[in-house]
C-alpha cells in the first residue's frame, strides 16, 4: 500500500511538471500538445496455479496498471538539412502493480521480470524523439526508448516495457511499399528472476543486441518481411542438448548465441471477413557449446518455426444483430527431449507473451503462444516455455463466438485446445480451456468485464489429471 501512495504521488508530481514545462513551451514551438492518461484495475483469482491433481497452490490479487503520457507534436525545425523538418517528442510512464504480490510467487516473477519494476514505481515506456523528413527526404527517425512491435508479434514485442534504440521508416518508391530498420539493446533475464535453460542468461544484468527490418508491400491485403536478429553474448544453457552424463535433457551450455527469426505475415479485411496469419523460421548458432562434463561441442545449431493462423467473420442473425465467430490455428516447434546438437525449439527472447502482470495469449487462464504459457512449471527443472522439462512447443487449436450483445452487454465464448508439439514418455496433451467473458463498455472512455476461465489439465502436465480456474473483473478507463 505505502509502494501505492508513493507511486501516485511521484506521478502526479512528473505530471504537473511536465505539463507545466511543455505549455509554456509549446506556444514557442507553434506545436500541438497532447497528454494521455489510463488505468486498468484487475482483481484476478488463481486456483490451483500448480496444476495438482487435487487443487492446491490459490492465489488472487489486485493488480494496477497505470500510465501517463505527454507528446509534443510538429514542432517547426525550419529548414535544418535543406528542408522543412518536424519534431515529435514524447514521454510516457508505465506503473504496475500488484497488491497481494509482494512477493512476487512462481509463476508472477516471470511476468514482472519482464519490466523495470512491477512493485507500483513508474518506469519510463516511452522516452524518444521522431524527426519528420529527415534530410528533406520522407524519411522518419525516432530514438530513444519506445513501444514496438514486429509483424504480430510472434518474434518481437515490448509488451509494455519499452526497448530503447532507434528506427528508421523509409517509403519505397515502388508500390507504396514501406521498411522499417530497427536497432535495440535491452536486457537479458537473469536466473534470479526466470529458470535456467532456453534464451535466458544465468548470470544478471547481461544484454541481449536486437536488431533487423521489417518490409511492408500492400496488395489486396497487406504483406510484411519480417525480419530479427538477436546477438546474446552471455552464457546460457540450451534446453535439450546431449549431455555428458544421465542424459540430462538440458545440460548443454553455450557461451554465446546469434540467432535469427525470418517471418511473413498476411491480413486481409474483406467485407465481414478478416484474416491474419504468420509463419516464422528460426536459425543460427550457439557457440563454445559444452555438456554437464564439461565436453566441448563446438556449437549448437537452432532450427525452429512457429505459425499462427487467425479468421474471424461477422454473421448477421435474423432480427438480433451481427454475432462474430472466429477461429485460431497456432503451432510452435519443441526441442528433441531425447538430446540432440540442433535445438529445434522456436523460441525467441522478446515475442510477445504479457499484458500486465498477466500473460496475453491463446487462453484467459493459460495465455499460451506457440512457445511458452502460464505453466506454472518455471523452476530450475523445468523450461523457459513453463511447460515440464519433457515438453517443448505447443500446438492449438481454437474457435470461439460473439453472439449479438445484449442491451450494451457482449459475451464471449472461446475454447482451445493445447497439445505439445514434442514430449517425452507421456501423452502429449497439455490440456484445455473454456473461457466465458462479458463485457459492457459503460461510456468510450469507461468500460468494465467479467471473465471465467476453466482449464482441463492434460497428461503432458500432470498424468493425474485435475482442473484450474481463473477469475478476472476488470476496469479501465482513458482519455
Amino acid at each position: 500500500m505505502r509502494c501505492e501512495i508513493a507511486a501516485r504521488t511521484i506521478l502526479r508530481r512528473l505530471a504537473a511538471a511536465t505539463a507545466g514545462v511543455i505549455a509554456l513551451s509549446a506556444p514557442l514551438w507553434a506545436a500541438s500538445l497532447d497528454l494521455t492518461a489510463q488505468y486498468k484495475f484487475d482483481s484476478i483469482a488463481y486456483d490451483n496455479l500448480g496444476m495438482t491433481t487435487h487443487a492446491s497452490n490459490d492465489h488472487s490479487f489486485m493488480a494496477s496498471d497505470a500510465r501517463l503520457g505527454f507528446a509534443v507534436n510538429q514542432i517547426d525545425l525550419g529548414s535544418l538539412g535543406g528542408g522543412d523538418q518536424a519534431l515529435d517528442v514524447k514521454l510516457l510512464l508505465h506503473a504496475l502493480g500488484g497488491a497481494g504480490l509482494n512477493t512476487m510467487p512462481t509463476p508472477f516473477s516471470r511476468v514482472a521480470a519482464n519490466y523495470p519494476s512491477a512493485d507500483f514505481t513508474p518506469f519510463i515506456e516511452n522516452a524518444f524523439v521522431r524527426i519528420h523528413n529527415l534530410f528533406n527526404t520522407s524519411m522518419v527517425a525516432t530514438v530513444g526508448r519506445r513501444s514496438f512491435k514486429l509483424g504480430s508479434g510472434l518474434l518481437l514485442d515490448d509488451d509494455g516495457a519499452g526497448l530503447t534504440g532507434a528506427t528508421l521508416l523509409i517509403p519505397l518508391p515502388w508500390w507504396a511499399m514501406k521498411t522499417e530498420l530497427f536497432v535495440f539493446k535491452t536486457d537479458a533475464f537473469s536466473a534470479s528472476s526466470a529458470p535456467a535453460g532456453g534464451y535466458f542468461s544465468p548470470a544478471g544484468g547481461n544484454s541481449l543486441d536486437l536488431f533487423g527490418f521489417t518490409l511492408a508491400f500492400p496488395t489486396d491485403g497487406l504483406w510484411q518481411l519480417n525480419e530479427l536478429v538477436e546477438h546474446d553474448p552471455a552464457p546460457e544453457t540450451v534446453p535439450g542438448c546431449v549431455s555428458g552424463s544421465g542424459g540430462d535433457p538440458a545440460a548443454c551450455t553455450v557461451s554465446h548465441a546469434l540467432r535469427s527469426f525470418t517471418s511473413v505475415r498476411y491480413t486481409i479485411n474483406v467485407g465481414p471477413m478478416f484474416f491474419d496469419g504468420e509463419g516464422a523460421v528460426e536459425k543460427g548458432y550457439g557457440y563454445g557449446a559444452a555438456d554437464n562434463a564439461g565436453n566441448s561441442l563446438g556449437r549448437v545449431a537452432y532450427d525452429g518455426n512457429a505459425e499462427v493462423l487467425r479468421a474471424k467473420w461477422k454473421q448477421p442473425l435474423y432480427h438480433v444483430g451481427e454475432g462474430i465467430a472466429r477461429i485460431t490455428v497456432a503451432h510452435g516447434s519443441g526441442y528433441n527431449p531425447g538430446g540432440s546438437t540442433t535445438d529445434t525449439a522456436f523460441f525467441p527472447s522478446h515475442g510477445h507473451q504479457f499484458s500486465g502482470l498477466t500473460r496475453d495469449g491463446f487462453g484467459e487462464f493459460f495465455g499460451a503462444s506457440p512457445y511458452s504459457a502460464f505453466g506454472g512449471a518455471y523452476t530450475p527443472a523445468g523450461n523457459p516455455s513453463g511447460l515440464p522439462a519433457n515438453a517443448s512447443g505447443i500446438d492449438v487449436v481454437g474457435a470461439g463466438y460473439t453472439p449479438p450483445a445484449y442491451h450494451g452487454v457482449a459475451l464471449d465464448l472461446d475454447y482451445y485446445f493445447f497439445q505439445a508439439d514434442r514430449v517425452l514418455n507421456t501423452s502429449g496433451t497439455l490440456g484445455n480451456e473454456w473461457d466465458i467473458g462479458l463485457r459492457y463498455d459503460l461510456t468510450s472512455t469507461l468500460d468494465c468485464s467479467l471473465t471465467y476461465a476453466l482449464f482441463k489439465i492434460g497428461p503432458a502436465i500432470n498424468p493425474g489429471g485435475g482442473t484450474a480456474n481463473k477469475i478476472d473483473v476488470a476496469v479501465s478507463g482513458r482519455f
